[in-house]
């Protein structure tokens, strides 16, 4: 694993560059690798300042978001917010449905996640109308009692789903009929 250092960050959080790879590595979940590296790490300190939650061991630590979010990527942060506004799993014929995985880094959302990148790489423009267009079809599902129906999160990033929601805008949803009248 390449490990790119922030300067700022170590600036910002008065800590090491063994502390800030060890952060990093915990947080990508590479356990092992910080077992082998001889990193000069002071755990407390780190604790402290917000940065990680200890466990009882190295595989039970948990970096914290103050540390998380600071050293996340524009694309990381819109990622993280598709993944709040989609439906983790639906009830449907009786069942429950699940349509992604509760973890944003699991191997099951990583080719929605390659095809996201591909489609909107650093815009928050497209983000925003992905989002928007997310929330419209949620909204249109729910009053249609039809929610069971939503595709998984790979196949609706994949086949660019929120396109067809992108003409409908959030006056449809109110009762916008037909008037008739009666002779």
């Amino acid at each position: 694993m390449i490990v790119e250092i922030s300067t700022i960050s170590l600036k910002d959080f008065g800590i090491t560059a063994d502390e800030y790879v060890y952060l990093q590595l915990l947080q990508s979940g590479f356990h092992d690798v910080i077992e082998d590296l001889e990193l000069v790490v002071r755990l407390e300190a780190l604790q402290t300042k917000g940065l990680v939650k200890l466990g009882e061991s190295t595989d039970q630590h948990v970096v914290r978001d103050k540390f998380s979010s600071a050293n996340a990527t524009p694309f990381d942060q819109m990622w993280s917010e598709l993944l709040s506004h989609f439906p983790l799993k639906v009830y449907a014929n009786g069942g429950i449905r699940p349509l992604r995985a509760k973890d944003p880094n699991a191997s099951t959302n990583n080719r929605a996640r390659k095809q996201y990148k591909k489609y909107i790489g650093d815009s928050v423009a497209k983000h925003k109308e992905v989002i928007r267009c997310l929330g419209v079809e949620l909204d249109q599902r729910k009053k249609a009692n039809n929610l069971g129906y939503m595709q998984m999160l790979s196949t609706w990033v994949t086949q660019h789903s929120w396109q067809k929601y992108q003409d409908l805008t959030e006056s449809l949803d109110k009762n916008e009929r037909r008037i008739t009248r009666e002779l």
